[in-house]
């Protein structure tokens, strides 16, 4: 995309979300909007909490497991130095 493309396309996306905040906030049927949307958002504010918690727990679980192979492939060197890597050999 050129410079030129992406300066219209900056200007229409400004003019649109412009249009639209100043019916949302000028109007008294834009008010009468945002009282019926804003329990809405409400409920989805609450969700991507939730969400975004869930999230952290995940990556720090994940990190944990990590950490806990990591451990025990060092366990495992510490523990047979003259295995080092290779199978023992068969008789």
């Amino acid at each position: 995309m050129d410079d030129r493309s992406r300066i219209l396309l900056s200007a229409c996306l400004g003019a649109l979300v412009g249009g639209v905040a100043g019916y949302l906030f000028l109007t008294e049927e834009g008010q009468r909007v945002r009282e019926r949307l804003e329990p809405g958002m409400d409920n989805v504010l609450r969700e991507l909490r939730g969400l975004r918690s869930a999230a952290d727990k995940a990556r720090q679980a994940v990190g944990e497991g990590f950490k806990t192979v990591e451990d025990l492939r060092r366990g495992v060197r510490e523990a047979s130095p003259g295995w080092a890597g290779r199978p023992p050999q068969m008789y």
